[in-house]
């Protein structure tokens, strides 16, 4: 077997169906054992080695397997890059292969040589060059582990041509994997008893505990433990953007995103009443404590923090208790330890009163959901997307417009619906693409892509992807002409001295339609409403151009752009 059928081979044992990827001159030996593998394992052709790394995170995110991505050498590499950090910021499990030159062209001024495993050191959990063929059956075990058990993250292996195309001579007895690592977190670890006694006591001592969920309870899978902990204790759950979709928003617990971004006023006063504050697979940085002042430091507050990284516990706030530990694991033998101590815990003052602050925060919505003014405000946007989600539904959000209002008015409702959104990084780019990973993760969820006129310009080849595969996901553009997270920025801290953030993006939908896309230009609500049902009846994508409001005529819901702008974020 040569190297690239071994590759191959290997990856069909790990569960691996489909790889995301763009082709080069380096890979054909790849290509070519991937042909041979007939109908085992699908390779995803991409326009763009960025985007088959963003469609890599979105499908381990879902599918809680790891995401595989391939790329050629040189620039092939470079491109990648972004998605990798991405990923690996976000305790995504992303597998990155790339294909190098010769080992005997090294240092010859070959094109496309790079140094590609010292690139990849400092935004992955690993980086290999694989110099002795023998050893890939080796290598690719370490990756698939490292991948995802402990924290999970991106790794990445480079493969030289003449690995990849000699025969290996590997006998068949050396091809075994680890059936554990096929998914993540692939073991599950919890702390110490004596440590979970302390926190049990706690949990019944105190009167106003608060769960704090963060990206690691989704990746954890932990959402049915936490609503059975949360019932139980009868403490509200508030979220992180990365932690959304844990709980069904409906839920009389469910009290909504803390943080700078998108916030809810009534999560916010959640946080400050709470006597505990258990934070649930959260690194406390600095969007999710609005830089550090959420919560305030108070005599009768004691903070519980567990994560899967021992370095974060405690890098932030004196916790009471710092738990090592998944977080799925870890509350199932907490709700067992808790159970046979005592009762349920009876309905709490808080609560309600919390419940009567967030019913207001909604009536106040009302207002802007209703109207119809234009150009379109993008919280009409999430109202009407709000009233056709089936469930289940993936939503995806780029970074820029959509997300503080997406964080804010979105309503997910149970039956396995998710919220993606990259957090690490915060890159533009990452929705259309991430649409298709989540597709093949999820084919029986809708998936909704969201993103601005910056994130478009960096992915829209990847419009031709989405038609090309025929995936019937709604692509919603939030068209204001310009780079409206930072004309923000700069209306409030540069008083309004515009530079460099405005563009020319006229009718969209035109150059959907150009890659074959169904797709329809919006103004006006009446307009808006009938796009998208027709948006949803479609069973291919569907992109609907939207001209909304731009950021500088009305302040967003970012909890440090009202305050420095005068207003009260209390009121939302």
């Amino acid at each position: 077997m040569t190297g690239a059928q071994v590759l191959v081979d290997m990856l069909i044992k790990y569960g691996v169906k489909y790889i995301f990827g763009v082709p080069g001159d380096t890979s054909l030996a790849l290509y070519e054992a991937l042909y041979q593998a007939g109908g085992d394992i699908t390779h995803v052709l991409c326009r763009d080695e960025r985007s088959a790394t963003f469609m890599a995170d979105a499908y381990a995110r879902l599918s809680h397997k790891p995401g595989v991505a391939e790329c050629p050498s040189g620039a092939g590499a470079l491109y990648s890059t972004p998605g990798v950090a991405e990923a690996n910021a976000s305790s995504i499990p992303v597998i990155l292969f790339t294909s190098g030159i010769s080992m005997a062209g090294e240092g010859k001024g070959t094109i496309t040589e790079l140094d590609h495993h010292t690139l990849f050191e400092s935004i992955t959990k690993w980086s290999s060059f694989l110099k002795l063929g023998s050893k890939l059956p080796e290598e690719l075990r370490r990756a698939f582990r490292i991948a995802t058990t402990g924290r999970p993250g991106a790794v990445h292996l480079v493969l030289p041509i003449e690995n990849m195309k000699s025969d290996l001579n590997q006998a068949g007895d050396d091809l075994w994997v680890e059936p554990e690592c096929r998914h993540y977190p692939a073991f599950r670890t919890q702390p110490s008893s004596k440590v979970l006694k302390k926190v049990v006591k706690n949990l019944l001592e105190c009167r106003r505990p608060v769960l704090v969920t963060g990206g690691g309870a989704n990746h954890s899978q932990a959402g049915e433990i936490i609503l059975k902990m949360a019932e139980w204790l009868e403490a509200p759950v508030v979220t992180t953007i990365s932690g959304q979709g844990v709980m069904d928003d409906g839920h009389r617990l469910a009290l909504g995103v803390v943080g700078d971004n998108g916030f809810h006023p009534h999560a916010v006063g959640a946080v400050e009443k709470a006597d505990l504050l258990f934070y649930l697979g959260c690194k406390m940085g600095s969007v999710s404590t609005m830089k550090w002042t959420l919560p305030s430091l108070r005599p009768d507050l004691k903070i519980i923090q567990l994560d899967m990284d021992p370095t974060i516990l405690g890098n932030n706030y004196q916790n009471s208790i710092s738990l090592n530990g998944d977080v799925r694991q870890t509350l199932e033998v907490l709700f067992e330890m808790l159970t046979a101590q005592a009762n349920p815990r009876e309905a709490r003052p808080f609560v309600e009163e919390l419940n009567q602050k967030r019913s207001e925060f909604w009536e106040k919505a009302k207002a802007e959901f209703t109207d119809d003014s234009v150009p379109l405000k993008p919280q009409r946007v999430i109202h009407a997307l709000n009233q056709r989600l089936p469930s289940p539904s993936v939503v995806i959000s780029d970074a820029g417009t959509p997300t503080p209002y997406t964080t804010r008015y979105l309503r997910l409702g149970g039956g396995g619906s998710r919220f993606l959104i990259p957090r690490g990084y915060g890159g533009l780019g990452y929705a259309i693409p991430a649409v298709a990973g989540a597709h093949f993760a999820c084919p029986r969820a809708r998936v909704v892509g969201l993103f601005g006129d910056g994130s478009l310009g960096m992915s829209a080849g990847e419009l031709e992807t989405l038609k090309r595969l025929n995936i019937p996901a709604v692509l919603i553009h939030f068209n204001n002409s310009c780079f409206g997270w930072i004309k923000a920025l700069q209306a409030i801290h540069c008083r309004g001295n515009f530079q460099s953030v405005d563009f020319s993006s006229g009718d969209m939908s035109k150059v959907a339609q150009g890659f074959g896309l169904a797709a329809c230009h919006v103004k006006t609500a009446a307009e808006l409403d009938q796009a998208l049902d027709q948006a949803f009846a479609a069973k291919e994508p569907f992109f609907v151009d939207v001209l909304t409001e731009t950021e500088t005529k009305q302040t967003p819901p970012v909890f440090s752009w009202l305050k420095a702008t005068g207003k009260d974020p209390a009121c939302g």
